[in-house]
Parts: C-alpha cells; structure tokens; sequence
C-alpha cells in the first residue's frame, strides 16, 4: 500500500507549519507528516518552509538573521494568534503519534547551508527516541551526506525536482548518486517523475521511490495506483479516500 504524507502538514486544509494543522493531521489517518526547518541566528531550529518570512508571517526578511525568540513571537498568517513553532513544539505533537516525521532540512534566503543544522537536527531526534520514524530529508546532496556521517543509521530522503537534477548533471547522475547512498529514498516532483518512472524504477526500486505534491483527485489516484512507496500531498484527506476505495475495489475483484 502506498504511503501517504501530509505536505507542511496538510497545507491546502490548514495553515501550513502550524501547530493547529498538525494537531488535526494526527487525527486523520495519514502515514507521514512533511514538515521544513530552519536555523535562527542563535542556533535554534524552527518550523517554517520560505527562507523568508514574508508570505506565511507577519514579518518580513531572512528567518536566519532572526533570534529564536523572535521568530517564536512573529505570528503565522491565517493561524489566529499561533507564532512559529520550534522543532521541539512540533515534536511535542507527534511524539505520541506512529506517524513517519519527514523533516525536510531548509537553506538560508542566500541558499547557504545552515552552519551545525544536521547535527543539532540529529541530537533533537535522538533526544526523544525517534530515530525509527524520522526520516531526514533535504535537496541538497551534501546535507543527506552530511547527517550520514553524523549518524550512519539515519533514515534518509533526498528530494529532486528538475532544477535540484539539473545541478547534479541531469536526472541520471541524480538517481545515481542517491542510489549509492544505502537506503537513500528519493523524493521526485511527480511532472519530473511521469517522464522518468521506468529509470527511477530500474535504479531504485519502488520501496525507495516517492512522489509529490500531488493534489487533484486525478492525480492522487494516478499516483497511488503506481509501484512507488509513497505520496505527498496537500490533501491527504483526498488520498485517504481514494487509497481506500483503491483498497476496496481490489479486494472484491
């Protein structure tokens, strides 16, 4: 059965990265939850997927020049009174979940790495016990390489899109590489992945092979009718029920 993840917590339902959004995805059925972090100027680890704060807090500029307890105090559009979460307030929500957390590790509003980001993710996983259901993720080869040799068991995603293939010498060379990461999933923006299924498929397999942001109705049931491991998913409520007559019309046929 296909996997199914709630996309910044299920965004088109609730503000995306709110506190209120996870909360109510706990409560759906879902798999997985996605989810981004970035690092404050003082090396706190928050809940947000922009570099800037301009489109989901009333705010505005690089969330990394920022102080943890000023991004704690800058409210999030469309959540009432909610301001950003930490990483540790959202795992506070998820910690009696059986949720997989796919943490998605986010570069600064100049695209640099954030200085220590991989290791302090690493000790806040650890720290509470999570190491089977969280699953680090990021873009950048470098980082998933970087929290490997930080933690050799970790479980691993790396995301690509046609810009992220691009930069590593096209769409082969990208499946390659994270191929030869052992256990590495591959994450892969689905127009990318419509064109390039059979290639991901004979490099990776399909327990290592997953799709987003599929949305429509159509497009949900394309993609979970497909050998891959897992959706991702702005309407996970939309996937649930699809999955499940999916589910219902094989076991009666």
């Amino acid at each position: 059965m296909v996997f199914i993840a709630g996309h910044r917590g299920a965004r088109d339902l609730w503000p995306e990265n709110s506190l209120l959004g996870f909360r109510n995805l706990c409560g759906l059925g879902v798999d997985a939850v996605e989810f981004d972090i970035h690092q404050s100027a003082d090396g706190g680890l928050v809940v947000i997927h922009d570099p800037l704060l301009d489109r989901t807090a009333h705010d505005s500029g690089p969330v990394g020049v920022r102080t943890l307890k000023q991004l704690t105090a800058t409210r999030l559009r469309d959540a009432g009174e909610e301001c950003i979460p930490t990483l540790d307030s959202v795992l506070d929500v998820f910690g009696g979940s059986p949720l997989e957390l796919h943490i998605e590790i986010k570069t600064d509003a100049f695209g640099n790495r954030y200085p220590g980001i991989e290791g302090r993710l690493v000790d806040a996983v650890k720290r509470r016990g999570l190491e089977r259901r969280a699953v680090l993720t990021c873009f950048v080869p470098e980082v998933i390489e970087t929290v490997r040799r930080l933690w050799p068991q970790a479980r691993v995603l790396a995301s690509l899109d046609r810009r992220s293939a691009e930069m590593m010498g096209g769409i082969s060379p990208a499946l390659d590489h994270f191929a030869a990461i052992p256990g590495c999933i591959v994450a892969i923006e689905k127009s990318l992945l419509s064109l390039t299924l059979p290639l991901a498929l004979k490099v990776l397999g399909r327990e290592r092979l997953g799709a987003w942001v599929t949305n429509e109705p159509k497009d949900i049931a394309h993609w979970l009718a497909k050998p891959v491991r897992q959706i991702t998913t702005d309407r996970p409520d939309l996937a649930l029920t699809i999955r499940r007559g999916l589910v219902s019309a094989a076991v009666s046929s």
